[in-house]
């Protein structure tokens, strides 16, 4: 079997990831570059506008050494702070005060076309601002609009390399990250393998053993999620397909063997009465044993065709309202001369007013008689059969018990089987077709009751069943 399904998953889930990581570093480095330089320019003009506050900025006398010293500590300071290089500028475009020059500045330090940069707000560019600077940078402008004012622009330039290496060192933070998700993500697959491939996977097994008739040991299944619910569904329903097997394989050994023996004894008395072999005087015997041999047979025919209807479900009930205690007189009125031979009583413990049920009135004469016939061979000789019935709650319990050879504990839950025959009856019950309990259990498990057995080996049997009380 070709594992499609996983190739299909990791196919996907790592379509997926590649995708993540490509959008990843398509989209995300420019978005992350786009924010680093918002946040820097908003912090510039933050700095810009506070410093145009300062008398020291917007009104230096700088003829006066010890102002343009203090001007130069505010600038240096706040460059420092800043790691940026700030300008003071007039509105003819000469640079009064640089913080990373000394004073006084060069004539010729002007900046180029500066008219074209006088704005009354604030605003920002990148470059080497006009060729006045040897890298790029960052550079704000910020108008000085103070009424007495000296300095009439603030420029500060701030170096891209450094928010360059800012960039890089989140992107790489990011990108670990991303990389840490990638390996924890890996999680999933693994998860995905052995909390639902795996058990798919086996369950796919354990399917195709049982459509193919390969049915093999199980193993065991724990756990109680939907896999485990499938899989013990399945083990099940594997296990009930080698007990049907097995239970044909039976079936077929046990019916050739019942029908064999009777059809043997006819065809053999037959052909000895043809041939001769049987004197007149001996003809009504054989033939009354031929009799005989043709009854079991018609009864073992009948046994599995009902048998058959009950478990395909063609046994339709007929349910009327009738008093069980009377169907319980008669079945053991008409089992009299059976009890005769082994000296037998049956004892009957029923009330004394009608105990009403609700079922198949000729279904569960059979029921009763299959019990009661039961009952009686595997009794001991002269000991006895209790019969009773008790009301509790909606329910009538019909009890039959007997005192004989009992049932190997081991045996119990096959006794239900059709065909089947305890080693200790084999010898005993001759004319036995294997099929009456479990005609019993079909019966009752028709009418949606239940059916028990208590046994001891040496001791006793007792079966005890359940009819819904008429109201």
């Amino acid at each position: 079997m070709k594992h499609k399904l996983p190739v299909k998953f990791w196919t996907a889930y790592f379509i997926f990831l590649l995708s993540a990581v490509l959008l990843f570093f398509i989209l995300v480095p420019s978005r992350i570059y786009d924010f680093l330089l918002k946040e820097q320019v908003e912090a510039l003009q933050l700095t810009a506008e506070k410093m145009a506050e300062y008398p020291e900025i917007y009104c230096c006398n700088f003829w006066d050494d010890a102002e343009v010293s203090r001007t130069r500590r505010i600038l240096t300071a706040i460059g420092q702070a800043q790691g940026s290089e700030t300008w003071l500028v007039n509105n003819d475009g000469r640079i009064l005060m640089d913080s990373q020059r000394d004073y006084p500045l060069a004539p010729s330090a002007e900046i180029p076309n500066f008219s074209s940069l006088i704005s009354d707000h604030s605003y920002w560019i990148t470059g080497n601002f006009f060729g006045m600077l040897h890298r790029q940078t960052l550079s704000v402008v910020f108008p000085v609009t103070s009424v007495s004012h000296t300095t009439d622009f603030i420029i500060i330039h701030y170096a891209l390399y450094q928010l360059q290496d800012e960039y890089t060192r989140l992107v790489t933070s990011v990108s670990v990250m991303i990389l840490i998700i990638f390996l924890t993500s890996l999680i999933l697959p693994v998860t995905f393998y052995f909390t639902f491939y795996r058990p798919l996977h086996q369950t796919i097994h354990l399917s195709n053993d049982c459509v193919g008739g390969n049915v093999r040991p199980l193993p065991t299944v724990s756990g109680n999620d939907e896999f485990s619910v499938l899989q013990t569904n399945l083990t099940y329903m594997a296990e009930e397909i080698q007990q049907s097997e097995e239970g044909q394989r039976k079936f077929v050994s046990n019916i050739s063997h019942d029908f064999r023996s009777p059809l043997t004894s006819i065809k053999g008395y037959a052909e000895a009465m043809l041939d001769g072999t049987v004197p007149p005087e001996s003809r009504d015997k054989y033939l009354d044993i031929i009799r005989t041999e043709a009854e079991r047979l018609n009864n073992l025919t009948q046994n599995i065709l009902i048998s058959n209807s009950l478990k395909e479900g063609g046994g339709f009930l007929e349910k009327t309202v009738f008093d069980i205690n009377l169907v319980l007189q008669l079945c053991v009125t008409s089992m009299e001369i059976q009890c005769r031979k082994k000296d037998l009583h049956i004892l009957m413990d029923l009330p004394l007013y009608p105990q009403n049920v609700c079922a198949d009135k000729e279904k569960i004469q059979q029921v009763i008689y299959n019990l009661l016939d039961n009952a009686i061979k595997f009794s001991y000789p002269h000991s006895t059969i209790h019969v009773s019935t008790t009301q509790k709650k909606r329910y009538v319990f019909i009890s039959v018990k007997d005192h004989g050879e009992g049932i190997p504990a081991e045996d119990i839950p096959k006794i239900w089987n059709r065909f089947y025959k305890s080693d200790s009856s084999r010898g005993k019950d001759k004319k036995g077709t294997g099929l009456g309990l479990s005609i019993v259990r079909e019966i009752i498990r028709a009418h949606d009751q239940n059916i028990n057995v208590i046994s001891t080996k040496g001791v006793g049997s007792e079966f005890i069943f359940t009819l819904d009380k008429a109201d």
